[in-house]
């Protein structure tokens, strides 16, 4: 009986001892061994690969485009540019542009050099100059680089030197024409006057009466007729002279308020041309109007009355201060506004 017993033992333990390793060895072909025989293992390198900087994470596709779209916009902000380009009826000359942050800029007419100014943190500059009258071809450099595009600029002779020796502003049988112009020197855009004689239009001042009724004037083709408009009702008619100029003094106030003002000139019974501009008609009563005060004109700015002032156009931030409760936004004025002036 003793003996059964320890053979019985002895094959338990045989027994119990290969479903071990059975059960181990399957433990070890599910961990080492594919199920897919076609998969190779891949090797982990993270330990491996070391980056200098910090990786792109945009997928494969999109990143050489981006990069060339940066390296496009970096030019971009190099190359000295004209953005806004105006010559003033006096010939003063204005000029903003961009360019490199904080760098020269030189105004060149062809070789030779007019002016420089820095630009801001912004990479923006703005020069202004009075041109004595002839003919010029502006370009900008800067860091070098020359601007793609130049400026034409025909400027008239509108000064007459008086006997005690005060400037009288002359009306002009020649308009001062501005261009913008490509690379190669052809005309991309008219920016300012008239081309292959075409209608021309405009309104250059706004006055008071004693009053308080308006006085208008521009410019239009000789013997055209200009209708004036506020709204759909006709406030009255001027007819351009020899010279092109026209004026129009209003019989009577208009109630304060703003307004859209239309102008059409007229030709053989047919409106030939047509412009608006909002007007600002202030309570007259309600200002003091002193010896300093100025009514703003069509195409004024805070730097421009600044700078007829007091010479220079960053002290508009004096104008500012001093007529702050009829100015809501310093870069939005309205022609017809009259301002007070302090002194410096």
């Amino acid at each position: 009986m003793k003996m059964i017993f320890g053979e019985y033992t002895k094959q338990y333990l045989i027994g119990g001892f290969i479903v071990l390793c059975a059960f181990i060895a399957l433990i070890l072909v599910i961990k080492y061994v594919p199920l897919d025989p076609t998969k190779v293992e891949v090797v982990p390198l993270e330990e491996k690969i070391h980056f200098e900087v910090e990786p792109d994470l945009v997928t494969k596709n999109s990143k050489p485009q981006a990069k060339k779209e940066d390296n496009k916009s970096l030019k971009e902000v190099l190359d000295p540019t004209f953005d806004v380009i105006n010559l003033s009826e006096d010939n003063t000359l204005v000029i903003g542009g961009r360019a490199a942050i904080n760098q020269n800029v030189k105004i060149l007419n062809g070789d030779q050099l007019i002016g420089e100014v820095m630009t801001n943190q912004f990479g923006e500059f703005v020069f202004i100059e009075e041109l004595p009258p002839g003919n010029y071809n502006l370009s900008l450099l800067s860091k070098g680089i020359k601007s793609q595009k130049s400026v034409s600029i025909i400027a008239p002779d509108t000064k007459k030197i008086l006997t005690n020796g005060d400037i009288e502003l002359l009306p002009s049988k020649s308009e001062a024409i501005v261009t913008l112009n490509n690379a190669d020197g052809t005309v991309e855009k008219v920016l300012q006057g008239t081309n292959n004689n075409a209608n021309i239009l405009s309104f250059d001042s706004l006055s008071y009466s004693s009053e308080g009724a308006l006085n208008l004037s521009g410019k239009a083709l000789p013997g055209s007729k200009v209708d004036v408009y506020i709204g759909k009702k006709l406030l009255g008619t001027a007819f351009a002279d020899d010279n092109g100029f026209w004026n129009l003094a209003l019989d009577s106030p208009v109630k304060p308020g703003d307004y859209i003002l239309r102008f059409n000139e007229i030709q053989n019974d047919k409106v030939v041309a047509s412009l608006e501009t909002p007007i600002r008609q202030e309570d007259l009563a309600e200002i003091n109007v002193s010896e300093n005060a100025s009514i703003v004109q069509p195409g004024n700015s805070l730097w421009r009355i600044s700078r007829r002032f007091y010479g220079k156009g960053i002290l508009y931030t004096l104008i500012f201060k001093a007529n702050n409760q009829l100015i809501d936004d310093p870069d939005l004025i309205f022609p017809g506004q009259i301002f007070d002036i302090p002194k410096k």
